[in-house]
């Protein structure tokens, strides 16, 4: 009659012994080393992905702010182009009164010309105050567009890490860990264990 495998093993050597002793702790410690590694690579996962979604709230909180930065400019160059606009229409009327006042007739000759070539500069000054304004409120509107495109890409990104952190089971890696460690464990162990 064979004997058991408890049997043969008290039958080893202390050295033997104590080698086999050594496998079982060495596979049991890497099942729970491989368990707290995988909970551990959850948590720097979901970390990660916090880290993302605040970087995502603030790319949106900052767009928020450069809509509002976008308005104020508007509000500025109104009140800049209503300031010129003020300004040529005052020299415009005291032109016209100081002529008016020494008897020259603003229609006729050298004087209809400046009148029309400074027409024609105030028009130009107009369209070229409104489109530095469109320019800076389309670049700034152009800005938080580019944000926005930050903001999604990083929302992915941070959906992307809770989704693998949900993949990460530290019971499959025990298994795996289980699985080579016994696999090691067995081709380690003594050969007098296994006669009959």
């Amino acid at each position: 009659m064979s004997k058991s495998v408890w049997s043969r093993y008290k039958d080893l050597g202390a050295l033997d012994r104590f080698g086999v002793s050594m496998g079982v702790a060495g596979l049991l410690g890497g099942m729970v080393g491989s368990h707290f590694e995988a909970k551990s690579q959850i948590l720097r996962t979901k970390s990660l992905g916090l880290q993302l979604k605040h970087q995502e709230d603030m790319m949106r909180f900052n767009i928020r702010q450069n809509e509002s930065q976008a308005q104020w400019l508007n509000k500025v160059y109104n009140t800049q182009y209503q300031a010129k606009t003020l300004d040529m229409g005052s020299r415009k009327s005291t032109a016209k009164a100081s002529f008016a006042a020494r008897g020259i007739d603003r229609t006729v000759g050298s004087t209809k010309d400046a009148f029309v070539s400074s027409d024609v500069l105030n028009t130009i000054e107009k369209l070229t105050m409104n489109s530095n304004k469109v320019r800076s409120i389309t670049n700034q509107r152009l800005k938080g567009v580019g944000m926005g495109i930050k903001a999604d890409m990083l929302g992915l990104s941070a959906s992307n890490m809770f989704a693998t952190a949900r993949t990460i089971d530290p019971i499959m890696n025990m298994t795996t860990s289980f699985m080579t460690g016994s696999s090691n464990l067995i081709s380690n162990l003594p050969a007098s264990l296994f006669d009959r």
